[in-house]
């Protein structure tokens, strides 16, 4: 392993995806075309920050070997799993509330969407688990139904990288509570600059920008901080000794 991982090629692959993302963004994908009723046009802010984290992501597990084991596997999608049903009761009760919001202060809530991203990576500790964990939630989230049916699925796959990502910067090797935190963030900014561009287009830039803000702050108070303490009671129990999590519950 290198002693100096975000150097040579892969610090030049990892520019090359951000790279490559800023040119999607700028150029957009075509219109005309669509997938499951959205056009890839409209696709096209989402399909630029999944390149860009996933390139980035990418690139870091390549600095950090550990297959994923079994346990692993069902770890993470008992998660995804328990974190789609809180968003099936979360979608339905908290609808009256968020008929009532407003941007920017309906940000104040997206943070409950994207703990599942945080508490993943926390708990399994493995490349691709905060992804993988908010993918399984989004998509059963969808299939259970609410009312913003597929987007559902691609909306948990960019927000989950969010927070991958930030495990990726710090090469899968930290996870602690200022871990847990600026992943936490990651997927506000993520939810924050999706919700705002491609929900509320027609509100101001001011408006736009303070909606990116309190996302990320409702990213770092729930997902993160909410995951992180959620992760060291579950240590706590003894729930995840086989895992990295549970024998390591101190630095949870």
């Amino acid at each position: 392993m290198s002693s100096t991982p975000w150097s040579g090629p892969r610090l030049f692959t990892a520019v090359g995806a951000v790279v490559l993302a800023a040119v999607i963004y700028l150029v957009g994908l075509p219109e005309g075309m669509s997938v499951f009723g959205t056009t890839l046009a409209d696709l096209t802010l989402p399909a630029a920050l999944f390149v860009g984290t996933a390139g980035v992501a990418v690139t870091a597990a390549t600095a950090r070997a550990g297959r994923w084991r079994v346990v692993d596997i069902v770890t993470a999608s008992v998660l995804g799993v328990a974190g789609g049903l809180v968003f099936a009761i979360w979608n339905a009760a908290s609808t009256p509330l968020r008929d009532a919001m407003v941007p920017p202060a309906s940000a104040l809530v997206v943070g409950v969407w994207l703990f599942p991203a945080v508490l993943g990576a926390l708990v399994v500790r493995k490349p691709g688990a905060a992804v993988y964990t908010e993918l399984v939630a989004a998509t059963l989230s969808a299939l259970v139904g609410n009312e913003w049916g597929f987007a559902t699925v691609w909306y948990g796959l960019v927000e989950g990288m969010g927070a991958e990502v930030v495990f990726a910067l710090l090469l899968y090797r930290r996870y602690g509570l200022p871990s847990a935190l600026f992943a936490g963030a990651g997927a506000g900014v993520v939810v924050g600059l999706m919700d705002s561009l491609i929900y509320y287009p027609e509100v101001s830039p001011g408006v736009k920008l303070a909606y990116v803000v309190i996302a990320t702050g409702s990213g770092v108070v729930i997902a993160g901080l909410g995951s992180w303490l959620l992760t060291g009671a579950l240590a706590r129990t003894g729930t995840l000794a086989p895992l990295a999590s549970g024998r390591s519950a101190e630095r949870v």
